[in-house]
């Protein structure tokens, strides 16, 4: 189904309008691609056929073009007709040898040459035959159509002559490879027109597209796809009309090979078919794969159905083991735990009154044991203050001997202080001078400054930024009413190819769009355009410009966002002018504004970087001169003293109580000799104290361990007692959840006891439907796998037939499309061109009007005579 719905649809869409062909095909030689080489040659055969109304052949030619374009000598021999071989370019005539045209030329841009020849009838790839009907009566010839009134039909039969047998490889479902014959035909497509004359009425045609021919005449056209599989090497097609005094209208069938393969218009049937070919192997494997599963299914519902029995008598025991065994028991279980909980009930009030009383007894040891504890910890203190105090001593002793070694050093110190407050001194006299030379380093900053003012200029000072800027913004905001310009004149191009594509009626054409020639175009000119165009490859262009090029009202994209891909050209001006005037113009007005906002329109409370260097400017000379006058008065002079509160000040004063820091030195280290003196004497007396507390903590640490065991003691009796009442309550409080949980497991056994039986009873019932699983698994594989499988096959292999149909057809199309081909390394085409000749009686009225004028001759000359003789006698 799939390969006839590509078939039928390609065989209908495909059209080839024989007028676009025969005006196009020199053109098309001409503009062949123009990288090949120096010069690139393209050579066109057209095949000319001159048929009777009937559809015999009465002659043929083949004109040949060859089309130069480049720069270069060009050397080649063309293969041609050679019968009656003539030049339509001059009267110079061809060196042809073994049917071969030598050419010989330079070539300097574009250059062409064309020749005509006869062409055997006989070796035309196809053939068309007519016949007529009269009132439903075949003519035996066309001829005997003329002066006859009533219903005429025709028929017309187009046919591929080229086939010839094949050997074609072709991959089945299961990947063999499969040689067959087959009638490979070189794939053409093709179109007959005619037209039929005002007098011809009530036109029907079952395939043809109809259209007027601008004089009252019917136009038919039919398409036709030569070739299989997308179509068949034989076509037929026809018409009816209703006539008086008919004739037999001219026709005319264009026909052009083409490549599958390549053709845009046919890869999709190309295409279809590989995927064809390759979902049917596809379908192939996923047949082979469930057929094989379902064989598993069978066997592993075969394994179950015996489970189920085996499972079906467990039930039935389980079943028995709980209505009569199980189920009296816990009925049993659940009175003796009822009882169980009573007894457990008194025994836990008896433990609670114990635990009451050996609680008071344990309050009172508590008492004794922290008294206790407190004496035991103020001897432990005593003790260790005694501790610290003789280790105080003895570093208090050891720390006065360190300080009196060590205060001669102080004293050297405080002179190296002073020499180096002699230095600060000296350095800051240099940092006072130097200060003073920064002003003049800090010209060069603001000639940089006057340089980047003078770069950023005025809007009205050419070659600054702002001036350019301000160009810019002025070329921009004028592009608006240029585009609006484009977007009309789009708009009336499209208004105009509209008229030409689908017809516009008389009084349409705006002055807007067409100027002077509306005037025209609304009267007796504009009635020739009323209708849609007939061409159909015409119209199908103009519909397609018309579309890229949209519609005034189409709405504009979001102009912060990209233009999307499928805008047409109105909206795509449209949404360049919101750019430029919407968005680039404010831009640029902001930038202006960032960089002076004394240009016209900018806030006055957001500065730009031309204030903004100004300021900087003002701020450096502001800055340099504060900083020399602050930090050369906060160093000072030589002369300052603390009270000036400068650097040097400052270093003056600290020089002075350097001085007296050393004297104070000497002093300190008299007083520190004797303060060593009396350390030792205290740390002998603190050693004495540390031995005395030590006797009275090992006392008061007996008496604590005494007072400790006591209330150890009735701790423990007043924790087993609670112990046990905790315990006989959790005793109770599990009797009671055993006998509620007997209680339960009696009721849930009768429940199980219930359940058990269904399941045997539903096991039963599974046991009995279960055969029916391997049967329908079996009766699966073999009616729908297997089924599956071959219908899997078939449609790999006739798609794949298709395929290479379509593939060998490509391959004649390559070397055969052209009757005579191309000279090497030349790009080649082939158009045929059959006319088929009319019939309307005028020869054999000229005859009877001929005779009838030589009769009145006759008759004339013999009265002319007679009234000679007769003024003679």
């Amino acid at each position: 189904m799939t390969a006839r719905r590509i078939t039928r649809g390609l065989a209908v869409a495909i059209a080839v309008p024989s007028a676009f062909v025969l005006s196009t095909s020199q053109a098309l030689a001409a503009s062949s691609a123009l990288s090949a080489g120096p010069v690139t040659v393209t050579n066109t055969e057209t095949v000319q056929a001159r048929l009777d109304p009937s559809g015999k052949v009465e002659g043929a030619r083949i004109y040949e073009q060859l089309a130069f374009v480049g720069t270069g000598k060009v050397k080649l021999a063309n293969p041609v007709s050679t019968d009656s071989l003539r030049n339509l370019d001059s009267f110079g005539g061809f060196s042809v040898k073994d049917g071969k045209m030598a050419v010989d030329l330079s070539v300097n841009g574009e250059q062409r040459i064309r020749t005509v020849s006869d062409f055997d009838r006989k070796k035309l790839p196809i053939k068309v035959a007519v016949t007529y009907t009269l009132n439903g009566k075949k003519l035996s010839k066309p001829s005997d159509v003329v002066g006859k009134k009533g219903r005429l039909e025709a028929h017309y039969v187009v046919e591929n002559t080229s086939a010839k047998t094949e050997s074609v490889t072709i991959t089945d479902g299961y990947g063999k490879q499969i040689v067959e014959e087959a009638d490979v035909v070189i794939p053409m497509v093709g179109q007959l027109t005619t037209v039929l004359p005002p007098e011809f009425a009530d036109v029907t045609s079952a395939e043809a597209n109809k259209a007027g021919d601008g004089k009252g005449g019917t136009k038919l056209s039919f398409t036709a796809t030569l070739f299989p599989p997308v179509g068949a090497a034989t076509a037929e097609f026809g018409w009816a009309a209703e006539v008086k005094d008919a004739i037999v209208p001219e026709a005319e069938l264009t026909a052009l090979p083409v490549s599958p393969l390549e053709s845009p218009t046919f890869k999709t049937a190309v295409s279809g078919y590989q995927s064809g070919a390759e979902k049917g192997a596809d379908l192939v494997e996923g047949g082979t794969t469930l057929d094989s599963n379902l064989i598993r299914l069978r066997d592993g519902a075969q394994k179950l159905l015996s489970g189920l029995l085996q499972l079906n008598a467990g039930a039935k025991t389980l079943n028995e083991g709980l209505a009569n065994q199980a189920a009296p028991g816990a009925t049993k279980l659940s009175g003796g735990a009822t009882r169980l909980a009573d007894g457990l009930a008194e025994l836990e009030s008896g433990a609670s009154r114990l635990r009451t009383k050996t609680g008071e007894a344990a309050k009172g040891a508590d008492k004794l044991d922290k008294g206790a504890g407190e004496l035991q910890k103020g001897a432990k203190d005593l003790a260790a203050g005694a501790g610290r105090l003789k280790t105080g001593t003895g570093k208090l002793a050891s720390g006065l001997d360190e300080a009196t070694g060590k205060a001669p050093a102080l004293i050297d110190g405080l002179n190296k202080v002073s020499g180096g407050l002699k230095s600060v001194e000296d350095g800051l006299g240099q940092m006072y001078g130097g200060i003073g030379q920064l002003p003049t380093k800090a010209k060069g900053l603001h000639d940089g400054m006057a340089q980047l003012r003078a770069g950023i200029g005025s809007v009205g000072a050419e070659g600054t930024l702002l001036g350019g800027l301000e160009s810019l913004k002025k070329q921009l905001a004028a592009s608006g009413p240029g585009i609006d310009k484009m977007r009309g004149g789009v708009h009336c191009a499209a208004d105009a190819l509209t008229a030409v594509s689908k017809g516009k009626p008389v009084g349409t054409y705006d002055e807007a769009c067409y100027g002077a020639a509306a005037a025209q175009l609304n009267g007796p000119a504009g009635a020739l355009n009323v209708g849609p165009e007939t061409n159909p490859v015409k119209k199908m262009i103009l519909d397609s410009v018309i579309a890229q090029m949209g519609s005034m009202g189409d709405p504009v994209p979001d102009l912060d966002k990209p233009l999307p891909d499928s805008a047409k050209l109105q909206v795509a001006l449209a949404y360049l002018k919101g750019r430029l005037t919407q968005r680039a113009v404010p831009g640029i007005a902001q930038l202006q504004c960032g960089l002076d906002n004394r240009v016209s329109g900018c806030p006055d409370s957001e500065p730009g970087l031309m204030q903004g260097l100004m300021a900087v400017d003002a701020g450096v000379t502001q800055l340099v001169s504060g900083v020399v006058a602050s930090v050369q008065g906060g160093i000072g002079t030589s002369k300052d003293t603390p009270a000036s509160k400068t650097l040097r000040g400052g270093v003056n004063g600290l020089q002075g109580g350097i001085g007296q820091i050393q004297a104070g030195g000497k002093t300190l280290l008299a007083g520190l000799t004797q303060l060593s003196d009396g350390a030792d004497q205290l740390d002998t007396g603190a050693g004495a104290l540390s031995t005395g507390t030590g006797k009275l903590k090992a006392g008061a640490g007996v008496l604590a361990n005494g007072t400790g065991q006591l209330g150890n003691g009735l701790g423990l009796l007043a924790g087993g007692t609670g112990k046990l009442a905790d315990g006989v309550g959790q005793a109770k409080t599990g009797s009671d959840q055993l006998a509620q949980g007997s209680k339960d497991l009696a009721t849930g056994i009768g429940s199980a006891a219930e359940g058990s039986g269904k399941l045997a009873d539903g096991l039963t019932t599974a046991t009995e439907q279960a055969p029916a699983i391997p049967d329908g698994a079996g009766r699966l594989s073999k009616e729908g796998a297997k089924v599956l499988t071959k219908n899997g096959a078939d449609t790999a292999r006739d798609f794949g037939r298709r395929y290479s149909l379509l593939s060998a057809a490509a391959d004649r199309a390559k070397t055969e499309s052209m009757p005579f081909g191309s000279p090497e390394g030349a790009t080649g085409a082939t158009a045929y061109s059959l006319k088929l000749a009319g019939a309307t009686g005028e020869g054999d009225r000229s005859w009877i009007r001929l005779l009838a004028g030589l009769a009145v001759f006759g008759v004339a000359i013999g009265a002319t005579s007679l009234l000679r003789r007769r003024a003679t006698s």
